[in-house]
């Protein structure tokens, strides 16, 4: 045969076997080999939400609430006997002289010292100790008939610097009530009479301290 025939059929029959790798050719690498990402772990269901009770709000602390190392507050003391609580001085002074011309009208000579002072003027006669003052009302209301005792018509009260003020400056038989420090004045109309009750703080209660 030509030798370039025989060339050329060589070359036509390497063309068609393919070519088979060397028996010493290592395997492909390990790290060339692309691995399927792994599954995405499924996704748990969502909880439920909680409900959480709301929080009750906490009192303010009031003003008495006493602090860490403060000393409690001292108790209220009860209020005084025959007075009540909260009543103004005035009023006060007012019940004070409404029960003494009451038990004057009555004639009653216990109610009348009752309501008075412990030591008592009678128009400048003082009389101390509930007993003496008591005889000497009865020792006065037994020389007037009961139709002279009057009806009360009205009744004015003044602090006594005001009652000075108006009045003038008292007898020196009552100077020293008419113009005690805190003391009250009481003009009563007594039948058309007027009637002076000096009144003052006796311990705990008001008292009627004399009159004119």
């Amino acid at each position: 045969m030509h030798p370039i025939l025989c060339l050329a059929t060589a070359l036509a029959l390497g063309q068609a076997e393919p070519a088979e790798p060397p028996a010493d050719a290592a395997p492909p690498a390990a790290e060339e080999q692309q691995a399927a990402p792994p599954a995405a772990p499924a996704e748990a269901p969502a909880a439920p939400p909680v409900e959480r009770p709301h929080p009750r709000p906490r009192p303010a602390p009031s003003a008495s609430a006493q602090a860490p190392g403060e000393a409690a507050p001292a108790p209220t003391s009860a209020p005084a006997s025959g007075q009540r609580p909260g009543e103004a001085e005035k009023a006060q002074v007012a019940r004070a002289a409404l029960a003494f011309l009451d038990a004057l009208l009555q004639g009653d000579a216990r109610k009348l010292a009752a309501a008075g002072a412990d030591r008592f003027s009678f128009d400048g006669d003082v009389r101390s100790g509930r007993d003496q003052v008591e005889r000497a009302w009865k020792e006065l209301l037994a020389s007037r008939a009961p139709a002279d005792r009057g009806v009360l018509l009205d009744l004015e009260l003044l602090p006594a610097a005001d009652a000075v003020a108006r009045l003038g400056p008292p007898p020196p038989r009552v100077a020293a009530l008419a113009t005690a420090r805190g003391g009250w004045v009481a003009l009563a109309n007594v039948s058309r009479r007027p009637v002076l009750l000096f009144l003052a703080r006796e311990g705990q209660r008001w008292a009627v301290a004399g009159m004119e």
